[in-house]
């Protein structure tokens, strides 16, 4: 594949910037992209085109040119750009690229990069695009390297953008006559500098130690709420809500926190940590603080689930919602050539009226909550050290329940639940509403398959093909849910493709565990064994659960439903003299037909 630099025109070129590989198709670094890479292409609309990084002693930041197209394909990302005619460089570039000498190069910063131990990138933020005489990627599309931060300061100056979304943040040097003060974020200069330190991930953003400098952004606003809340007159100072601020944003321009985290702060007026002074109290503070760790709740529950985010979720306006949805499909028909003047009249027309079919479901949200309180005297000489402990089990909690749900969810108040042989206790989650097991054992017999046996193969495949209509033809559509210890047993078959060795095929969606006919794998903890030749799960005897069971589900035909995004709330209940946290949800899963899901159980592990 012939991937170097092409002229598009009157100093106009073209190649592609990133291409996507695997596993097997590591570049000279022993890394690779893939099409789930992070690659910060909404950042900006514009980025300096460089040479070889701004790496080059004598051409150094000048600019090349000006990227203005990054698309995405198969292959991987298109990159054209605008040669600077103005450039004394550029008669010489176009002479490069005529003799295909040039490739282009991504560059990026290093704390705007993430690699996993494999070599896969699984964040490379393009900050710039260079053309490069040297390229060692064996595809042809230029090695990866980290730009030369001084350069990536002066191109986007000359260009116009600030680099404050970038994170360049540095000590405190005289940059070319501009002074920039340490932990302020550097701002484009004219040319580049002598001194600019590129960041790294182990930085210590915050300007002194404090005792809250061990604290991330979300604990710190967990601590603000759980402190805010307190009718002991807790006043952090501005200390305090500089450093919150500092790291929130930071936090947001590295992905840790959504957008939504700084939603608060902006209602507020501050537009950076040292805007914090313009606010004056700290009652302000505590208007905006807890949006940081709530923000960061809902999205870890959205992201980090096994079995949550294999489906389209959406916003329910009023409970219950009435969802409209597609249904049959207009009838085609064969039809004479129009020779008649009556057939003008509609009810005359040879072609017969046909409709398009439309459904809806009603979508029921179902509540989730937790509670958890602690003492005062916890709070007074303890907190710091257990805040983190607290925010962190309830994230995951919550997070556990939403998946133990959509799986197991049954709301039948008998030992008839799929869950259990015995009564269920009431309150007890999975009564919220039906899950998937319950739809394949119970409500939809004919998507149920007794393997009987060891899995295998072809028991798996006669269980994909039990989902309807063309499902089962579509495995990049389909996913499979198994029990750890089935897991255990697929990694026994040939035919599994384990991550590392799935290459091109790999979906690498959040804990996929391998990749089987083209279907991905998922593993969930909230899906256990359960009792021969039933797939019904035992809480009387749990010993007797010991078969292992899949679902394999047409992920396009399910929708999770949120009538509540997961919210937290704290609260000091002073006639007991403790605190109390609520993390609670309200939501439901439903299906287009009934065939889009099938389970196979009763597996020998």
């Amino acid at each position: 594949m012939d991937t170097t630099i092409k002229a598009m025109g009157e100093d106009r070129v073209g190649g592609y910037l990133v291409v996507f590989g695997g596993p097997h198709q590591k570049d000279l670094q022993d890394e690779y992209f893939t099409p789930e890479t992070d690659l910060g292409l909404d950042f900006f609309d514009k980025r300096p085109a460089l040479y070889h990084h701004g790496q080059d002693p004598q051409v150094k930041g000048a600019i090349m040119g000006v990227i203005d197209l990054l698309r995405r394909d198969e292959i991987g990302i298109w990159c054209e750009a605008q040669l600077d005619k103005r450039s004394r460089y550029v008669d010489a570039i176009k002479r490069l690229v005529a003799k295909g000498a040039l490739s282009w190069s991504s560059g990026s910063l290093p704390n705007l990069v993430q690699k996993a131990a494999d070599g896969r990138i699984m964040r490379w933020v393009i900050v710039e695009g260079s053309l490069t005489p040297t390229p060692a990627e064996p595809r042809q599309t230029g090695i990866k390297k980290l730009s030369d931060a001084a350069a990536v300061a002066t191109s986007y100056k000359a260009m116009g953008l600030s680099t404050a979304p970038l994170g360049l943040f540095v000590l405190e040097h005289d940059l070319n006559d501009q002074t920039v003060k340490e932990g302020e974020a550097l701002e484009p200069m004219n040319k580049a500098t002598k001194t600019l330190p590129a960041p790294q991930e182990s930085r210590i953003d915050v300007l002194r130690a404090t005792k809250f400098s061990a604290l991330s952004a979300a604990d710190m606003s967990f601590l603000a709420e759980i402190l805010g809340n307190s009718h002991q007159g807790w006043t952090p100072g501005e200390t305090f809500w500089r450093e919150l601020a500092d790291k929130t944003f930071k936090a947001v321009d590295r992905g840790v926190l959504p957008p939504d985290a700084l939603r608060g702060l902006g209602e507020s007026g501050i537009k950076s940590a040292n805007d914090i002074n313009t606010v004056g109290t700290s009652g302000d503070g505590g208007a905006w603080a807890p949006d940081m760790w709530r923000a960061e709740l809902w999205l870890r529950t959205r992201q980090d689930n096994t079995v949550a985010p294999l489906f389209q979720m959406i916003e329910m306006p009023s409970n219950p919602y009435e969802l409209p949805y597609e249904s049959t499909d207009p009838t085609v028909y064969f039809v004479a050539e129009t020779n008649d003047s009556t057939t003008l009249n509609p009810s005359s027309s040879p072609i017969p009226v046909t409709k398009i079919g439309a459904a809806k479901q009603t979508m029921t949200a179902k509540k989730l909550a937790l509670r958890v309180t602690w003492s005062s005297e916890l709070n007074e000489d303890a907190l710091i050290p257990v805040v983190e402990n607290y925010r962190r089990q309830s994230i995951r909690a919550m997070q556990n329940a939403i998946d133990n749900l959509l799986v197991n969810g049954d709301t039948v108040n008998s030992n008839a639940n799929v869950n259990t042989d015995q009564s269920p206790t009431a309150g007890t989650k999975f009564l919220a509403f039906d899950g998937l097991r319950k739809y394949a054992l119970v409500t939809n017999t004919a998507q149920k398959k007794d393997g009987a046996g060891a899995p295998t193969l072809p028991l798996l495949r006669a269980t994909r093909y039990l989902l309807g209509g063309a499902y089962a033809t579509q495995p990049r559509n389909c996913a499979w849910l198994v029990d750890d210890m089935t897991y255990a047993a697929l990694l026994g078959l040939p035919e599994f493709l384990t991550m590392d060795k799935a290459g091109p095929a790999a979906t690498n969606i959040t804990g996929q565990v391998g990749v089987i006919e083209g279907v991905p794998v998922f593993a969930s903890a909230e899906l256990g064994l359960s009792l021969a030749a039933s797939g019904k799960i035992s809480t009387a005897t749990p010993a007797n659960n010991t078969k292992g069971q899949a679902i394999i589900v047409f992920r396009p035909n399910w929708l999770v439903g949120y009538r509540r995004q997961v919210t937290a709330n704290v609260e000091f209940l002073p006639w007991s003299d403790v605190y109390s946290l609520v993390v609670s949800a309200r939501v439901c899963l439903i299906s287009q037909d009934t065939t889009s899901a099938a389970e196979v159980y009763d597996l020998t592990v």
